[in-house]
């Protein structure tokens, strides 16, 4: 039985991260406490249990009625009470007078001519905006969506991080951003946890969002559909192997040494060693295969010395080559930070080379989306 590293904390608490402050009263949490109480109950913020125990003992109603509920809303995405046909016309009344569907509003979209990758820019109830991006693929359609407002971990090759960080996003706008683009584009088939912030220092509602996903009576998905991927919040990778809720983990690694990798990752204190152990703990917890994310920066991490130097590191917590794959990721460039570029395409290649020769299952993570800056590390704002 796979145990936790002795004296390892199991929660996040004030230490392990710093994140930015709320700026000015318009990200007040007062007022966003008072804003979310002042509507109507979000629907997709609910369990299936949290929504039957509002059904029947709170509007009286018999239990099979949340089955038929749910069924409108997450597989026939009908987003007005008033068209639940199989629901008794008073029971449809009482559910508008206190719940609402979607609390998210489209403000604006953008298509790719390159791919048709189509960026989502959705405005949340306090006026922000959160990117969600659609991936179509030849066997499965993709969304990639986020989990916070802003960034506080603030990679510098990342304009999520350029964002100020302000709130996390509940579990019903975490799932509503899958629901939103499967309604516009067809069957979503795959989520990644890779957008705006980072999703394990929302722990709570991402998890529950995943619960709500992988269930049958509600989205559906198979859970080796979904990827969490994280920087490395290093307690919150056991608690999510201990929740064993089958979905994928990708750690964005980026470097082999520690000192390099603070350049480029700059507000998280946990080491290179303790995220890999980390990620390992959780694929032998879970029987899933862990992905290492490497985001390649010209003169900075491309050379064969740091492809060495991440074989040396992988292999010092794992003998077996078949826990892991790594996806090379090149710098997709961002206008504004003209410091860092993306490699020579034969650094690219010698670097893979030396990883598949080791026996490593490697990919250079093909680029989606780069013309209306929707590519990995480029939604921001």
């Amino acid at each position: 039985m796979e145990r936790w590293p002795s004296g390892l904390r199991r929660t996040t608490g004030n230490r392990v991260y710093r994140q930015k402050r709320y700026r000015g009263f318009k990200s007040h949490p007062l007022r966003i406490k008072i804003l979310m109480l002042a509507q109507k109950i979000h629907i997709l913020n609910l369990s299936k249990e949290e929504l039957q125990n509002i059904i029947t003992k709170k509007l009286l109603q018999k239990p099979y009625r949340t089955k038929q509920i749910l069924n409108w809303i997450y597989k026939k995405k009908v987003d007005n009470f008033k068209n639940f046909s199989d629901l008794p016309e008073e029971l449809r009344h009482k559910l508008e007078e206190k719940f609402e569907i979607y609390y998210l509003k489209l403000n604006s979209l953008d298509i790719s001519k390159i791919d048709a990758t189509t960026r989502y820019n959705f405005k949340t109830k306090d006026e922000h905006i959160i990117p969600t991006v659609f991936i179509p693929k030849f066997e499965r359609n993709v969304v990639c969506i986020s989990t916070q407002i802003g960034c506080s971990i603030e990679c510098s090759f990342c304009n999520s991080g350029r964002v100020n960080f302000v709130r996390n996003l509940t579990c019903g706008e975490i799932v509503e951003q899958i629901i939103r683009v499967e309604k516009d584009k067809g069957k979503i088939n795959g989520v990644l946890f890779m957008g705006m912030g980072e999703p394990l220092l929302n722990y709570e509602n991402i998890t529950k969002s995943i619960k709500i996903l992988t269930d049958q009576d509600m989205f559906g998905l198979a859970k080796r559909r979904i990827t969490v991927s994280t920087v490395g919040v290093v307690p919150n990778i056991y608690k999510l192997a201990e929740e064993n809720l089958g979905i994928k983990l990708a750690l964005s690694l980026h470097s082999y040494n520690d000192k390099k990798r603070k350049k480029f990752v700059k507000n998280l204190n946990f080491k290179i060693e303790d995220i890999i152990k980390a990620g390992i703990f959780y694929v032998k917890k879970t029987k899933t295969k862990l992905t290492i994310e490497y985001v390649m920066i010209k003169n900075e991490n491309d050379t064969l010395k740091d492809a060495k130097g991440l074989i040396e590191v992988i292999k010092s917590f794992t003998k077996d080559k078949n826990l892991v794959k790594i996806n090379l990721i090149p710098l997709n460039e961002i206008q504004d930070i003209k410091d860092l570029s993306k490699p020579e395409e034969e650094n690219i290649k010698a670097f893979k080379d030396l990883l598949v020769k080791s026996g490593y299952l490697t990919f250079v993570r093909k680029t989606y989306g780069i013309d209306i800056q929707s590519a990995c590390g480029q939604l921001g704002y």
